[in-house]
């Protein structure tokens, strides 16, 4: 996949109509063309209606847009999983969806819900198919079980950086998505040094060069705001990159930080 940016519908972006309409249309303005979003999220239908609306705007098409979604673990250990696929389409009036990940990879349904999302991808219902909150260990069980993500999605950072699941992935080609990719902009980030120096020398601020680090080891960056300047700012990454020996410093701040608790649902397999 190319260098992309994700807006993410999560916690930090707007819920209601007229504010994701303003931010959706502010993100596709900057060239932002993948939106992030989940059942649990609760902007499933709105986040449809208001790229229906900017594509009409813009005079873009529904082609030019990826929609991701996911599915919840209530909705695994309910077992009909393209049941709620269905309704996720028929609500949102889609006739497909682009990324349909698994949220948390509840181990006693796993193998249930993935067959059914690979018949969903065979039958056009789906485009690709993924699993969220991932370790080294999931991915290698899942390989010798035949579970082949197209994506998968991960808290990372430069506090974190996930340095066997990026390589896993790359051998494998998966995709890879960050979320929480700035980790709150933690002040072990904020203050850093060696971030603050190459703000300088790039004339980017703080997030940006996190952002831009995120693109420079491969991986894509999805992130949430409700302010249109932060869109604008956080798209302005494409005129430069960081050089190895500066993705090899920020990498070294790592720490094996992980801002979200490890879920009750994401267990040793």
């Amino acid at each position: 996949m190319d260098e992309c940016l994700i807006f993410g519908t999560g916690a930090s972006a707007a819920k209601d109509y007229d504010g994701l309409k303003r931010v959706v249309s502010c993100a596709a303005t900057c060239g932002i063309r993948m939106f992030d979003t989940a059942p649990s999220y609760g902007v499933e239908e709105i986040l449809a209606k208001v790229i229906f609306d900017v594509s009409q705007e813009k005079g873009l098409s529904r082609e030019d847009f990826i929609i991701q979604t996911k599915i919840d673990a209530w909705q695994m250990v309910e077992g009909n999983v393209e049941k709620f696929v269905d309704c996720a389409l028929q609500k949102m009036k889609l006739q497909y969806i682009d990324n349909l990940l698994i949220h948390w990879p509840l181990p006693d349904f796993l193998d249930d819900t993935w067959n059914k999302m690979k018949l969903m991808k065979k039958s056009g219902k789906v485009r690709k198919i993924g699993i969220c909150n991932v370790r080294t260990r999931h991915l290698n069980l899942f390989d010798k079980r035949g579970v082949s993500p197209d994506i998968i999605q991960i808290e990372r950072n430069p506090l974190r950086t996930c340095e066997r699941e990026i390589e896993f992935c790359k051998q494998k080609g998966i995709e890879i998505q960050a979320y929480s990719p700035l980790c709150k902009m933690d002040r072990r980030l904020a203050d850093s040094s060696v971030i603050k120096k190459f703000s300088e020398k790039y004339n980017k601020n703080i997030g940006q060069i996190i952002l831009r680090w995120h693109l420079d080891t491969g991986v894509s960056p999805i992130f949430t705001s409700t302010k249109d300047y932060r869109i604008r700012e956080y798209m302005d990454l494409f005129d430069f990159a960081l050089s190895e020996d500066d993705v090899a410093a920020i990498s070294a701040l790592n720490i094996n930080y992980k801002y979200y608790l490890e879920s009750c649902l994401c267990p040793g397999f």
